[in-house]
């Protein structure tokens, strides 16, 4: 007999449109991607990543000069500047005056005026990720900078919702309450309304800020290493001098008795100046010098891969103009300054104007100014932050001048390139 076997049928094959690589990694790099899966709750970081920017800020030649830059190109020289248009130019030249005025005396300690406090927000942003600026509504508004430091971290209550110094109202996102750490034993519990939290954050449930170094922080620690490692290995190439060695010499008689008696002295260490004699059995080694021939562009493209992370160009973060020309300083400066006008934005709404409609409040309240007045000026009024200086004046001018004349731009959008 014949067994005849059934036919199976053809399974169609399946496609699989999505299939990303980094899913199905190979053997070799499977651990590395699967470390990628692995993520970090934002304000976890929050702590540590604050403490490692802060000693970089001061220990790193260029991360210093960052600081210091930023504030130079987000604030210029006068900071942001207050601008009333309510239409009644007596009204706008009176609100101008008296903030102006009052910027020398928001300090409640006296120590601070309101540029030196806009300039450190503008550092703790940068550096900490996150600013806290208490508002003290007396008779007349005072604001205060409080160390993100302050705001305990270790501070968290899960049946009250508080986590990390900071509490919200429940099912909410919004805080209710800071709570700063004044000393072991006490903490203040100041409420929200009270409080200005400037903060960029990567998911919204975020409680706390990260610093904007957070990504280069390795990639600088890992260049300032390497630099320092070579400069050690040059400063003591330069220092050792060298070693004698006894020749072999059949003359010299053995005696068995100074073999019992003599020790060998090895040298342990190289001086400046100084030989040592090595026995005829001894022999030196020196350790190969490391001398990497890509170090330089090991460097520079660590640079330019910070000054990324950080928002600005290669030649502003290092001042290394060696390779630039029109073209690309150009388009590199206007890529940088188009996120220095974007922060500015952020700064003017986020910290300029609550801190103006707070200050107009107290004005209210003290009788400085009218309930009609209040409610012109704080519908009408922005800060105005600086512009900046041409790259190439003829050109750019000629240029603005052409999109004048087609009806491209309007002279006040011109003046308003400039800070004007």
């Amino acid at each position: 007999m014949f067994k005849f076997m059934k036919k199976q049928k053809k399974q169609k094959r399946k496609i699989n449109f999505f299939n990303w690589r980094s899913t199905n990694p190979s053997l070799v790099k499977q651990n590395e991607t699967y470390k990628l899966a692995i993520n970090q709750d934002p304000d976890n970081a929050n702590k540590i990543l604050r403490s490692q920017a802060r000693t970089i800020s001061v220990s790193n030649s260029l991360a210093s000069g960052f600081f210091e830059m930023i504030t130079s190109e987000i604030l210029g020289e006068q900071g942001l500047i207050l601008d009333v248009t309510t239409g009644n130019q007596t009204l706008d030249k009176k609100i101008e005056d008296m903030y102006f005025n009052w910027e020398s005396q928001c300090c409640p300690y006296g120590v601070y005026d309101f540029e030196d406090i806009e300039e450190m927000a503008v550092i703790s942003f940068y550096r900490d990720g996150e600013v806290f600026i208490r508002l003290h509504k007396n008779s007349s508004l005072q604001i205060e900078l409080i160390d993100a430091n302050l705001i305990d971290n270790n501070y968290t209550n899960e049946a009250k919702n508080i986590k990390y110094g900071i509490e919200r109202a429940k099912d909410s996102l919004k805080p209710i309450f800071y709570y700063v750490r004044k000393n072991d034993k006490e903490l203040l519990k100041i409420p929200a309304d009270e409080m200005i939290h400037i903060k960029k954050s990567l998911i919204p449930q975020q409680f706390r800020g990260i610093s904007k170094m957070a990504s280069s922080i390795i990639d600088i620690e890992d260049k300032d290493r390497l630099r320092s490692s070579e400069l050690d290995r040059a400063t003591l190439s330069s220092k050792i001098t060298g070693f004698f060695i006894r020749k072999n010499d059949d003359s010299i008689s053995f005696d068995e008795e100074d073999a019992t008696t003599t020790e060998l002295t090895l040298p342990t260490k190289a001086e400046v100046g100084k030989m040592s004699v090595l026995d005829e059995d001894m022999d030196v080694k020196f350790v190969d010098s490391h001398a990497p021939q890509n170090i330089e562009y090991y460097l520079k493209s660590t640079d330019r891969e910070v000054a990324r992370s950080l928002g600005v160009s290669y030649h502003t973060y290092t001042g290394d103009l060696r390779e630039v020309n029109y073209s690309s300083i150009r388009q590199g400066t206007t890529s940088e300054r188009r996120n220095f006008r974007r922060f500015q934005g952020f700064l003017r709404r986020k910290f300029h104007a609550p801190v103006f409609k707070a200050w107009c409040e107290c004005e209210l309240l003290n009788g400085a100014i009218t309930t009609s007045e209040y409610k012109k000026v704080v519908s009408n009024f922005t800060f105005k932050p600086q512009g900046w200086e041409y790259i190439d004046p003829t050109k750019e001018v000629n240029a603005n001048k052409v999109a004048i004349d087609s009806g491209f731009k309007s002279i006040t959008e011109v003046l308003r390139e400039k800070g004007i």
